[in-house]
């Protein structure tokens, strides 16, 4: 989940930087934001906040600290019985079309 969360966020952050319109709708409806990027909402039930870095400040979010009872990210797909390795082959066959993968 940590790649694939990264990669988003890369794409993310790339569209953002090259429009205007797809900017200002993330930092009004990001579930929107990620439908039009995606083609989906990915994470519908999960609130997402959008913040925008004020000039001469750096914003670092760090993740919440995971207890020693809950599983990671990465095993949860698993645990809950969905398809991973389906998820991550379909969001690589997108991600390799787009102009910022390398």
């Amino acid at each position: 989940m940590h790649q694939v969360r990264a990669h988003v966020e890369a794409a993310v952050l790339t569209r953002a930087r090259q429009d205007g319109d797809f900017r200002a709708l993330l930092m009004t409806e990001p579930h929107a934001a990620l439908r039009e990027l995606l083609g989906n909402d990915p994470i519908p039930g999960l609130r997402i906040r959008v913040i925008e870095e004020p000039a001469g400040e750096v914003v670092l979010v760090l993740p919440r600290p995971i207890e020693a009872d809950e599983l990671p990210d990465e095993l949860l797909d698993y645990a809950a019985g969905g398809n991973a390795k389906d998820c991550w082959w379909k969001f690589n066959q997108w991600a390799y079309k787009q102009d910022w993968m390398p």
